[in-house]
């Protein structure tokens, strides 16, 4: 089966050469651009060939223009998302003219234009829209539009919340229920049960992503974003750079008349609700202050625009744990004696403490027409975000010295030129330099960590103290050309990246005791302490190239064909192959001007997380190791240490390392889908969409130096390493004993890529556009996704048996519904020239309103005895309580109802001051994300296994204004 995956990859890649390299072929969807693609027909129906048609930007009265074909079809391609005016003329016609014409980011807006014959009036102009559904379209996305964005209610001023309203989406499963798990952030979503780490975020055409760890680097105020796509399925070969889904953003650009905006959001936990699982009998405080603003205008008329957006955040307020008042007081009770008085954390705190964030948000763009044919943007974006005592550890059983705190600057510089070399040949080429510094600390940076499994954490955690720097350096270049019905595009893309990272897992030393007695007893089940220099340089380079063709067969027949090729070049001595040849291929066939059917199928390759990467080459031996030890040896390094961390390894323990697969593979995904859209109104579509994705080699982490595993008897517990009274838990399973492969290592981590994922999903889906100020969406999800490993630094409980692991993912979500919009109360509204009368349209007038609704199925977490019971070596920890499978816990049911109500008076001819109510999470509904996963080391669990630990938040009330000029 395998080879043949291999064989057919190679067939695809070599019949997709064969038919594009002769025509250079190109694909359809852009990230930053869309087009406007339409027949000139006379009221007979016939083509009217040689008309000549112009689209112009009203707001900067930038021109694009060309002329129909032989058929009356044109195509006006890498036009920048807005709205514009197109006019037609031809000899004999009268002119024709439309002022609604709308362009969104990878997406064609189709035209039918009717010439009336000059006789009869000499100017056609008409308003209506063009119908919404783009029927040349192969690729399975959605776009957010400028209005969702400013309108919607969202609690962070995140504007990727928005990412959750499109079908076939989850946000990410934080099943960080132990301080144990890694502190690396993802995406915070995840597409078709892949991987958060694995999606791919897009910014006027170069990429945002952080590959130290999968997440997002500068975050933009909502006030610059135009509008984004969110991309499923991107079956064109210019989507690539992760095997999850895409997202391409555009921001706005300044045009010839001065707009902006200021505004003041203010938040208190005194109008709140209480949190749903405290144990506090009083509302955590809260003070929340945002205030920013945005202003965009013109340098020189018609030729050169600016556009600058910021804003500031602080916000101080309280959270609590859900330490129980009896483990606080038993753990309290041994702390403050002087039985081991180099524990650093001298008392556990159950009640309220002060966390902090504050925030900055900036960027500029300048826009520049160098002549009629070529323009320029360049680009700085600015974050600085600090979050004290509340930035990860976050579940109820870490106490405030175990929490963590992080400092993230990030900075970015973007030039793009885009040139229109003649009416049918589009080139564009984007340069960055961006750079990310990011600090991670716990509250003890001393240590130790304590770990009591059920019952709380403590002390330093074994992960959350980084310090790191990456730098960015990325070419982009691609090229569009139209010959007759093939659209065609090429294109390449260099991205360098330095990282210099300190990840000091480990090295404050960790104990993990079973329960609460053995804590209070001074017998820890396991410990873990690293040594060395936790320093890595390394740097990696990515190269990717695509060609694609659009090719569109008959009038209500599209062919998308493409192929892409991704290669990331490792520092020395990790092996890679470099078959990364990614065949795409996707039909869109349009029975009537109604019904528009599509399928499509594509291989999408991965980045390397670079925190695995880092990982291998800092705990190398040479410059850095681990060191691993259970039962009496674990207690016996305890009591020496009187409780603290051990100043130097132990000589008796060799030393355990962490490396790569002599075999390591590129992760891919194979991504098949099936869709059906009716056009139901003018404005209004529905569809179905089946989706299939297979994550295939992807990473997580084995331990390779393991003898054969034996079943525990009591018989031969003390002769493999478990005492004499082993716990019940440990006895009759498959457990490892001190021997080794290689006797040198006590563990050896490595790092593969054997993983594999399978997702099935179907999204039904209405979408209604903005008009007569409605704008509404909504989807339901039905989906299955399972694997064998949700990440990289996931260990399975036998490594002889990684068959076992295969269970519901991390990133399954059976049902999702969610829905949205944007509506305008019906009495009286100024912005349409109806200005109120009496005393219901004067007190109920100018109102608009913005609902989110999201209703979700539980998500799975993974039960865990909360100790190494296998002796696998295995951390995070991966031993499951005899008889559970992977992830076989789940929580309740989510359901969240976030509204916004936005009252506004007209100031003026331009000027709008808006009041403005958000409610999150009005129903007060309580959202656990988290359960205590821990079961105990007896044969009956601990009485708060699966009790929940963590939730979202409760009810929050948040109140703005905003001068609009």
């Amino acid at each position: 089966m395998l080879r043949f995956g291999v064989v057919f990859r190679r067939r695809a890649a070599a019949v997709a050469l064969s038919l594009f390299l002769p025509t250079l072929a190109t694909g359809q969807t852009s990230r930053t651009s869309g087009s406007v693609l339409g027949t000139v027909v006379d009221q007979t129906g016939s083509a009217v060939p040689a008309a000549r048609i112009q689209l112009t930007n009203p707001a900067t009265n930038q021109v694009r223009t060309a002329a129909s074909g032989p058929t009356g079809d044109f195509l006006l391609n890498g036009v920048p998302a807005g709205s514009y005016t197109l006019r037609v003329e031809s000899t004999g016609f009268a002119s024709f003219e439309n002022k609604s014409v709308e362009v969104n980011v990878g997406s064609s807006t189709p035209l039918v234009v009717r010439l009336a014959p000059a006789t009869v009036q000499q100017q056609v102009t008409v308003s209506e829209e063009p119908p919404p559904m783009d029927v040349t379209q192969t690729t399975v996305a959605t776009t957010i539009g400028p209005e969702r964005i400013e309108e919607s209610p969202v609690v962070t001023r995140n504007y990727l919340n928005f990412v959750l309203l499109a079908p076939g989406l989850s946000q990410s499963n934080d099943q960080s229920n132990a301080a144990s798990q890694s502190m690396l952030a993802g995406s915070d979503f995840t597409f078709a049960g892949l991987r958060p780490r694995s999606n791919s975020l897009y910014i006027d055409g170069v990429e945002n992503n952080d590959e130290f760890g999968g997440a997002v680097r500068i975050e933009l105020s909502p006030e610059t974003i135009h509008e984004f796509q969110v991309v499923n399925n991107g079956i064109s070969a210019e989507s690539g750079g992760g095997m999850g889904g895409s997202i391409n953003v555009v921001t706005k650009s300044g045009a010839n008349i001065h707009h902006g905006d200021a505004f003041l959001f203010v938040q208190n936990g005194a109008l709140n609700a209480r949190e749903p699982l405290t144990i506090e009998t009083t509302k955590p405080g809260l003070d929340r202050e945002r205030v920013g603003g945005a202003l965009g205008g013109p340098i020189i008329h018609n030729r050169t625009f600016y556009y600058f957006a910021g804003e500031q955040e602080r916000s101080r307020g309280d959270d609590s744990s859900l330490i129980a008042p009896s483990v606080a007081a038993a753990v309290n009770g041994l702390l403050q004696s002087d039985t081991f008085p180099r524990l650093t954390v001298r008392a556990l705190n159950p009640d309220m403490f002060p966390v902090e964030r504050a925030e900055t948000e900036a960027s500029a763009r300048l826009d520049h027409q160098i002549n009629a044919q070529n323009s320029l943007l360049l680009k700085y974006g600015y974050t600085n975000n600090r979050e004290v005592g509340d930035a990860f550890n976050v579940n109820g059983l870490v106490d405030p010295s175990g929490r963590g705190s992080s400092f993230t600057r990030d900075q970015g510089l973007t030039a793009g030129v885009t040139s229109v070399l003649n009416p049918n040949v589009v080139n564009s080429t984007s340069l960055q330099l961006s750079r990310r510094r990011q600090v991670l600390r716990t509250a003890d940076q001393t240590g130790p960590g304590i770990e009591i499994a059920g019952d709380v954490e403590f002390g330093r955690a074994f992960s959350g103290n980084d310090d790191r720097t990456e730098n960015h350096y990325q070419s982009v270049d691609t090229t569009t050309i139209l010959r007759g019905r093939h659209l065609l595009k090429f294109g390449a893309d260099l991205d360098h990246i330095r990282e210099s990272a300190a990840v000091d897992d480990g090295f404050g030393a960790l104990y993990i005791f079973s329960n609460l007695a053995a804590f209070l007893s001074g017998t820890p089940d396991e410990y873990l302490q690293a040594f060395g220099t936790p320093r890595a340089r390394f740097g990696t380079t990515r190269y990717a190239g695509f060609v694609q063709d659009h090719w569109t067969f008959l009038k209500r027949f599209t062919v998308d064909l493409g192929v892409r090729y991704d290669f990331e070049h490792l520092p020395a001595g990790i092996q890679q192959d470099t078959n990364n040849f990614a065949p795409r291929a996707g039909v869109a066939f349009s029975p009537s001007d109604e019904w528009v059917l599509r399928g499509g199928f594509g291989i999408f390759y991965d980045r390397y997380i670079l925190a695995a990467v880092n990982r291998t080459l800092e705990m190398n031996d040479a410059d850095a190791f681990l060191q691993v030890a259970y039962g009496p040896l674990a207690k016996q390094i305890f009591n020496a240490a009187l409780g603290g961390t051990p100043t130097s390894p132990v000589a008796s323990i060799s030393p355990s390392i962490f490396t790569s697969s002599p075999n390591l593979r590129t992760p891919y995904s194979e991504i098949a889908s099936a869709s059906v859209e009716r056009l139901i109104t003018n404005n209004l579509t529905a569809s179905a969409t089946y989706l299939f994705a297979r994550g295939v080699k992807l990473p997580r982490t084995v331990n390779v130096n393991l003898s054969s595993s034996t079943v525990l008897r009591s018989a031969n517990a003390s002769a493999l390493g478990f005492g004499s009274t082993p716990f019940p838990q440990e006895l009759g399973r498959e457990v490892f004993g001190p021997n080794r492969l290689n006797p040198a290592f006590n563990n050896v981590y490595e790092w593969q890529h054997e993983s594999s994922s399978t997702y099935d999903g179907l999204s039904l889906s209405v979408n209604r556009r903005l008009a007569n100020e409605i704008e509404f969406s909504g989807s339901y999800t039905l989906s299955n996704a399972i694997d064998d490993a949700s990440d990289f630094n996931e260990q399975p409980q036998n490594p002889y048996s990684v068959r076992a692991e295969r269970a519901l993912s991390a990133n399954d979500q059976r049902h999702r519904f969610v829905f949205s919009g944007t509506f305008d109360l019906p009495f009286g509204d100024e912005e349409e020239g109806r200005k109120p009368t009496g005393l219901m349209a004067k007190v109920f007038g100018n109102i608009e309103t913005a609902p989110i609704l999201t209703v979700g199925s539980g998500r799975p977490i993974n039960p865990l005895i909360g100790f190494d019971a296998n002796h696998n070596g295995a951390f995070p920890l991966s031993s499951r309580p005899l008889g559970f499978s992977r992830n076989a816990l789940h929580t309740s049911n989510q359901v969240k109802f976030d509204l916004r109500v936005l009252k506004y008076f007209k100031i003026g001819e331009h000027g709008k001051l808006d009041f403005v109510a958000e409610s999150f999470n009005l129903l007060n509904h309580t959202n656990v994300v988290g359960l205590n996963q821990f079961f105990g080391p007896g044969i009956a669990p601990f009485p708060t296994f699966s009790q929940s630990v963590r939730a979202g938040i409760a009810r929050q009330l948040q109140f703005s204004i905003d001068f609009e000029f």
